[in-house]
């Protein structure tokens, strides 16, 4: 089945809230959003490199004149976290594990040059700006009189996502804790927390609107597809991994199916790696956290 093509562009998906949404080409640049409350604005994923934040800064500022007050990092990873010092003087937020990861991952500007060449003279100007503002389970930010919660109910796509629910709204910005046709990436995750989570979302969050870190606006069902594709690769790797199979050798009898098509299926290697290491107890114990 071919990935369908979807609106691009900014949308106002709910009144003053917005989603900045890329195409399937280019899945080093996430989604994006904001929302613009009385008295400044608030963003959700500062994206990678200076270019791209200038071209999005412009469309914001064709919204509101509005001061940015937040930038919230939804997770510790490139594409979302590095155009963070571009936004200053404005309050860099995250969860607390998001901060100790970006820190401890670092910037290397060559690694990154190697890996995006196109954007080399943008990271010629890569300065790492962690999180000011760090949470721990919930945070409340009050844009005058509009509710905002940052939520970490557990490890899913890494040990520091960071959800962003509008309750009133009912929007959700998911960030990579939900892909939709980019193949889910756990090798900063732990898979079986990734499933809690997701059923958390699906049965405790009242959300209909939800922008996922890559991929179409949508509704909840970019989790359960998300979901399916984690039970899917859990419930064969432990098989495998049971009957002693090597990564490699778990990842080719997979059968991935509507999955076989999505952007990057070659990520299931990774997925199944981490896995092992779930399976091994080599990971971090989650705790337990709530939506509510």
């Amino acid at each position: 089945m071919a990935i369908p093509s979807w609106k691009s562009g900014l949308q106002e998906i709910a009144p003053n809230v917005f989603a900045y949404i890329h195409s399937g080409v280019g899945w080093d640049i996430c989604n994006s959003g904001f929302i613009v409350g009385d008295d400044g604005v608030m963003v959700i994923d500062a994206m990678m490199v200076a270019s791209m934040v200038r071209t999005y800064m412009e469309e914001i500022r064709r919204v509101t004149d509005k001061p940015i007050r937040y930038v919230v990092n939804t997770h510790h990873h490139v594409d979302h976290a590095f155009g963070n010092q571009f936004y200053l003087p404005a309050e860099i937020v995250s969860h607390r594990g998001c901060r100790e990861a970006l820190i401890a991952r670092g910037a290397d500007v060559e690694m990154l040059s190697q890996r995006w060449p196109h954007y080399r003279e943008d990271w010629e100007q890569t300065r790492l700006t962690p999180a000011s503002v760090t949470y721990e389970d919930k945070m409340t930010v009050h844009l005058g009189d509009r509710e905002i919660e940052l939520l970490h109910p557990g490890p899913a796509h890494t040990y520091g996502d960071t959800l962003v629910y509008l309750p009133r709204e009912k929007v959700l910005f998911i960030g990579d804790v939900a892909f939709h046709y980019l193949t889910p990436l756990a090798g900063d995750g732990h898979v079986s927390n990734w499933i809690r989570v997701s059923n958390g979302i699906l049965n405790h969050l009242d959300a209909t609107t939800l922008v996922p870190g890559h991929g179409p606006v949508s509704g909840k069902e970019v989790v359960s597809k998300t979901l399916r594709y984690l039970r899917l690769v859990k419930r064969t790797s432990r098989i495998h991994f049971k009957q002693g199979a090597s990564v490699e050798d778990a990842s080719r009898a997979m059968r991935l199916g509507e999955y076989a098509d999505w952007v990057e299926p070659e990520r299931v290697t990774r997925n199944v790696a981490r896995l092992y290491q779930e399976f091994r107890g080599e990971l971090p114990t989650p705790l337990t956290m709530s939506f509510r």
